[in-house]
């Protein structure tokens, strides 16, 4: 194996423990921040989750422009995966919602560096945008299931600290495993493209409406997946494993399909690709918002949705920036879904606070009108040509509207 296949394997493998990590910490939240920190109200609620999501949002691109201009990924994989072990850390002391938030924010600022700096450096000098970043999603998946299931069967609010040293730990394995294989490949400079910055590059056509569109999407999710542990156990008559098995169940199904998702988004583009997830999510709304059986409602959350969304919106933005710029890029996508991940809390805290009387599956219906907002966009891509196939060859990787694909 060559040291550049190492490298990329390496970077598979550490987001693998990353998202391993987070599992752990992420499914039950706002489920022990209720129940163990004594508060009640979707007002705190929201605040609890939205607040790092802002954080991240802006952060992220700071540290995407900080790599483009130093030309290095890996220093920023290092600082995120060492902020994530101390972000656990910081949660496992916590006694209140107040302090959990201060520590949420302190270290979301630090562990945005990592987060686009796995998709920026394997778009990097390849033809195979959506396959490299469809492995990456399954790396990404299994780790995700192995977290959710293992805090799905182990979770209590009293062991929610123990659990929480649990990911620091490994997360500090992604850091050394970073620190030991990944190796930074040197930037090909495109002419003065290296000079653009973020307003030049969400003015590029297909860059801004991709962007709203993931925005607006992950709006819609994350309105219902901060309560979604709430609504399986308190609303449906679940148990705490169910939201475990939930969670990684699609991750599961993921680390099978992703590969193949991948090379779909090569082949017929990204842009068709998206399309089709915006639709799955709009079909997932409705079934959601009127199921009944907590494990019908576990089945619906199992289906692996978000592989086509996830992959496809990437590569879309891998194929329309420079590889000087691509830390820049994959910053921009990764801020829109971070954006999207801090409105939706606020959007589905309030409707349940204040119109759905404290209920959390009618947020399912939200979730489809955003969907279908994200939907006309993508759909307004397709109509322009943007993104239909990948691009010919990384020597000619100025962003242009492809040609539609033969039949």
């Amino acid at each position: 194996m060559s040291a550049f296949e190492r490298s990329v394997l390496s970077v598979y493998v550490a987001y693998a423990l990353q998202s391993f990590g987070t599992a752990i910490s992420w499914q039950f939240v706002t489920h022990w921040v209720k129940n163990d920190l004594g508060t009640p109200d979707f007002i705190t609620l929201t605040v609890v989750w939205a607040t790092p999501a802002f954080v991240t949002m802006v952060a992220v691109n700071l540290w995407g422009a900080i790599s483009d201009r130093v030309e290095k990924r890996k220093p920023f994989m290092l600082v995120g995966f060492l902020a994530y072990s101390g972000t656990f850390v910081m949660y496992s002391l916590v006694t209140t919602s107040m302090e959990f938030l201060i520590a949420a924010i302190i270290g979301s600022f630090f562990y945005s560096a990592a987060l686009p700096m796995g998709q920026a450096h394997l778009t990097s000098r390849t033809e195979r945008k959506g396959e490299r970043l469809g492995h990456f999603l399954a790396w990404q998946s299994a780790g995700w299931f192995c977290g959710a299931v293992f805090s799905g069967f182990t979770y209590q609010p009293h062991l929610m600290s123990t659990l929480y040293q649990i990911a620091s730990v490994i997360c500090v394995t992604a850091f050394a495993c970073c620190a030991a294989f990944i190796k930074d490949l040197p930037f090909e400079k495109k002419e003065e493209e290296s000079q653009l910055g973020f307003l030049s590059l969400i003015r590029r056509p297909g860059i801004g409406r991709l962007s709203a569109a993931m925005f607006s999407s992950q709006v819609g999710i994350n309105a219902l997946a901060f309560l979604m542990a709430i609504m399986i156990i308190d609303e449906l008559g679940g148990a705490p494993y169910m939201v475990g098995i939930s969670n990684g169940g699609a991750t599961a199904i993921a680390v099978a399909i992703t590969g193949y998702v991948g090379t779909q988004v090569d082949r017929r583009g990204p842009t068709r690709i998206l399309i089709f997830a915006y639709v799955t999510y709009i079909l997932f709304s409705i079934g959601f918002g009127l199921v009944r059986d907590p494990v019908l409602a576990v089945i619906m959350w199992s289906l692996p949705l978000y592989p086509l969304a996830y992959t496809a919106a990437y590569a879309l933005g891998a194929v329309l920036s420079n590889e000087e710029e691509r830390g820049r890029a994959m910053s921009l996508l990764t801020g829109a879904q971070n954006g999207g991940a801090a409105v939706g809390p606020i959007v589905g805290g309030l409707l349940a606070e204040f119109v759905f009387n404290r209920l959390a599956q009618p947020i399912s219906f939200i979730t489809l009108a955003f969907n279908f907002v994200a939907l006309l966009l993508a759909y307004s891509l397709l109509r322009s040509g943007i993104g239909l196939v990948k691009q010919d060859s990384e020597e000619d990787s100025a962003p242009t509207q492809a040609e539609p694909l033969s039949h």
